[in-house]
């Protein structure tokens, strides 16, 4: 009896399928974003899947030795990793020690500064990629299942739609939780809720309200004017026929594109 359960058993373990991992591209932030990312990937990677990581030669962050445990594609970029630490460490001085003396006008101006050094960065990274038809000819044929990027670093979705893949959005935070109520609907009143860089708590009297709200809406108009300067020019041309216009109350990508793009929010 013991022999034929046995067997029974040994004949059901034979017909279990197999599985096999899958196939990741990974357009990552810099710094704790990148550490964000970094938790993910490791699990990716323990789990039996197979991971390429697309950076830069200015990155500080990512680690693109062969150790590393994940395959690597590196983009020559114009600007140095000295270049991208010094701009962070500009703005990290100022938040902490400078922003709370200025008034919400020049906050977001210092702020829009130091945003446009990182979107030039960013932008030139961007060129890099979307002119290596090459890589993105041999991405095509390595059969990725999805691409998990973190959209503070700008043209992951796009790289998504280009490959025709799944896009996964693992983000850490942005400024004002700009990223997350307008791209990822999230509920965020502003007269409870405080911004990410205003430095308030969710105890705030009536003016740390009112300056919160501003914040906000100080953000909002950041995060408007860079797109339509930066980002809806570069992303119509890449994309050829089609207009795009990123930002306004979609999920993060276009209006005017034909296709269908799963997008897949991850906030942490």
């Amino acid at each position: 009896m013991s022999a034929t359960v046995f067997l029974f058993a040994l004949l059901c373990l034979n017909l279990t399928p197999c599985v096999s991992g899958g196939k990741i591209l990974v357009w990552p932030s810099e710094f704790s974003h990148w550490l964000n990312v970094k938790v993910i990937l490791d699990k990716l990677i323990e789990r039996g899947n197979d991971v390429t990581v697309v950076t830069h030669s200015a990155t500080p962050s990512v680690n693109i030795s062969p150790a590393s445990g994940y395959n690597v594609e590196v983009l020559q970029v114009p600007h140095t990793k000295q270049d991208i630490k010094d701009n962070l460490e500009a703005m990290l001085k100022y938040w902490t020690h400078e922003m709370t003396t200025d008034t919400i006008l020049q906050a977001s101006q210092k702020l829009k500064e130091l945003s446009d050094t990182a979107t030039n960065h960013n932008l030139a990274t961007c060129r890099e990629l979307f002119s290596r038809v090459d890589l993105l000819e041999k991405w095509r044929e390595e059969k990725f299942d999805a691409v998990l990027a973190d959209p503070g670093f700008m043209c992951g979705e796009l790289l998504a739609q280009k490959l025709g893949l799944p896009l996964i959005l693992s983000l850490r935070y942005s400024f004002g939780h700009t990223l997350e109520r307008l791209c990822g609907q999230i509920p965020a009143p502003p007269s409870y809720v405080p911004a990410i860089g205003s430095e308030k708590t969710d105890k705030m009297d009536f003016m740390q309200r009112l300056r919160n709200i501003i914040f906000y809406g100080a953000q909002d108009i950041l995060f408007y004017l860079g797109p339509t300067f930066y980002w809806d020019p570069f992303y119509s041309k890449v994309m050829g026929k089609y207009t795009c216009t990123i930002y306004f109350h979609t999920l993060y990508l276009f209006v005017n594109l034909i296709g269908d793009l799963r997008v897949y929010w991850c906030l942490s």
